[in-house]
């Protein structure tokens, strides 16, 4: 995947929207767990579930 750098700002509510494009790209749907990571360079990540760990757990429902 290449690299892709979109500004969002934050709502009066403190959320952040990801883009449909990352959205779709990362296969992320609503309600799916994300963890935000705070890093030494005061930067966050978020990260998904992955892909095999909802085949999985889809499997074990």
């Amino acid at each position: 995947m290449k690299a892709t750098g979109i500004v969002r700002r934050i709502d009066d509510l403190g959320r952040v929207v990801i883009p449909k494009e990352i959205r779709r790209t990362m296969r992320i749907r609503e309600g799916d767990p994300s963890l935000i990571v705070l890093t030494q360079e005061y930067s966050f990540v978020t990260a998904m579930q992955s892909i095999a760990e909802r085949v999985h757990s889809k499997n074990n429902k």
